[in-house]
């Protein structure tokens, strides 16, 4: 696409003619690691880390920030204690990568039907992927092609996701890209943008350092960021090459809560308003369809809303917490509406025995993505779905939100093993029943998952180690083995699948 093409290499020269501001542009920590996660929750639990920790990529700088604002290591339990040693083990190493930085994976599944949670798993049943990056101490740029000899939805072999070309200019981070989001504190699924879809092209703007306001009246609300996203959909939609546009603010005003905002919407694209009266309509919100003629020829876009938060202990000083998220697909009287949801509960601790030394994470997990889902007549075929951009909520084939869809509800429990040499277990059993609302047709083929009403139960364990002979770094070796039965609830018919996968990752700069 021109436009495409054009607003890069706007970027890109806003990039480096900024590339002489006196600034540290470290790179993110990027989604998909169980075990970075796992230790971002303990240490700013802990209260080392201030900045908020739900919303990914996360940058480097502000986790630098806030350990070089001291920290008391005699305060800290032994599991804290260790997690911030590997921290800052990872920290001195992306800071201290010098030149031109190769990369590679190889990554294979066995079976399509995995709904992806914050793990990163294969999209596809086989990828190869080699690439380079680059850090200065004032931008970082990453040149990465995958190769995918069966692709599903997207019909695309080649692909540069996770290449960007990213820059610092006074305490924000401009880039331009496709990179993984996970907004949300959740583990096993985000309503509002998640990384179950590939990532989506585009500009993006975020906060480099996360501080409190300085005014009196804002600074309750504690370490503050802002990611502001506008991407480019793919062509072959209903309404081809439409616009995907995304804002969160997540803020923590004590240690024990993080409360993240977030909005966004489809507009554009052809056949679709795309003037300045229509990006108003869609920023306040008057996007609804109505019943006046031509109204659906005026709607401006397709737009979601979601608040989440994370209480530490909310109840004594006990290592637990509670998390939700509460998403609206619609608004009505400039209010969101429509809403469905998510609720968990997570709690952690130590574990040092002969076999095993290190600490773990264990979580609950709920996830109804039908709106309305505790009412006695909820709206069936509304999340992620519009009366016009009929594609849905969907990036080639798959939910920007939720892995499982629409009409769908998830139990899940989880529990995440982290050692003393970063070596990470995790163990997930989940029940879910997927597209409540299907006619039993075959006509609902726009649901990612199944076109049908389908019950599934899975239980998966995975694995993740680096792998080193001396002081050489050979890279990091993921596997995965689970079993899963799904029954299709219209037809009686029910199956058995074995599942596994195996990637092995090669990336000095750890993004």
């Amino acid at each position: 696409m021109p436009e495409i093409k054009r607003l890069i290499l706007a970027a890109s020269a806003i990039i480096l003619a900024l590339a002489a501001t006196p600034a540290v542009a470290d790179p993110w920590a990027k989604p998909g690691d169980l075990a970075l996660r796992h230790d971002f929750r303990l240490l700013a639990d802990a209260g080392v880390l201030r900045a908020p920790v739900n919303a990914w990529p996360i940058p480097w700088a502000t986790i630098a920030s806030d350990l070089g604002a001291g920290v008391s290591p005699e305060t800290l339990v032994p599991e804290v204690l260790a997690a911030l040693a590997r921290v800052l083990a990872r920290l001195d190493q992306v800071r201290g990568l010098q030149g031109l930085q190769p990369n590679a994976r190889l990554a294979a599944r066995t079976d399509p039907f995995w709904l992806r949670t914050f793990e990163d798993t294969p999209r596809e049943e086989a990828e190869v992927r080699a690439g380079v990056s680059w850090m200065g101490d004032r931008f970082a740029v990453r040149a990465q092609l995958s190769f995918v000899p069966d692709p599903q939805g997207s019909g695309q072999e080649w692909r540069g996701d996770g290449s960007y070309l990213a820059g610092v200019f006074g305490n924000h981070i401009l880039y331009a890209g496709a990179l993984d989001q996970w907004w949300g504190p959740s583990h096993d699924d985000t309503l509002i943008l998640s990384s179950n879809a590939r990532p989506v092209g585009g500009l993006g703007l975020q906060r480099n350092v996360a501080m409190p306001f300085e005014h009196k009246w804002l600074s309750w609300m504690g370490p503050w960021n802002y990611s502001l996203f506008w991407g480019f959909l793919e062509s072959n939609r209903e309404v081809p090459d439409a616009r995907l546009i995304a804002f969160r603010f997540g803020f923590r005003p004590t240690t024990d809560l993080e409360i993240g905002l977030t909005r966004t919407a489809q507009w554009c694209g052809q056949g679709r308003p795309c003037d300045a009266g229509a990006f108003w309509d869609l920023l306040v919100g008057d996007s609804n369809v109505d019943d006046r003629e031509g109204a659906i020829e005026e709607d401006p876009g397709n737009q979601l809303a979601a608040v989440d938060f994370r209480w530490r202990s909310p109840v004594g000083n006990g290592p637990w917490a509670i998390y939700g998220q509460a998403t609206a697909e619609d608004e009505a009287g400039g209010l969101p509406s429509r809403h469905f949801g998510q609720f968990g509960f997570e709690t952690w601790g130590s574990v040092n025995t002969r076999l095993v030394s290190g600490s773990w994470r264990a979580h609950f997990e709920y996830t109804n993505t039908l709106v309305h889902f505790w009412a006695s007549d909820p709206f069936y075929k509304t999340a992620y779905e519009h009366s016009f951009y009929q594609s849905g909520y969907r990036y080639y084939g798959r939910s920007l939100g939720a892995a499982a869809d629409r009409d769908s509800q998830l139990f899940s429990v989880g529990l995440t093993l982290v050692d003393a040499r970063e070596r990470t277990w995790n163990g997930l059993l989940r029940f879910a029943e997927i597209n409540n609302g299907g006619d039993g047709t075959g006509s609902d083929t726009i649901h990612s998952v199944s076109p049908e009403e389908l019950k599934l139960f899975g239980a998966q364990l995975s694995h993740r180690r680096s792998m080193r002979h001396g002081n050489l770094n050979l890279g990091t070796l993921g596997l995965g083995l689970g079993v899963q039965y799904s029954e299709n609830r219209i037809t009686g018919e029910s199956n058995t699948d074995v599942q596994a996968f195996l990637q092995w990752t090669w990336d000095l700069s750890g993004t």
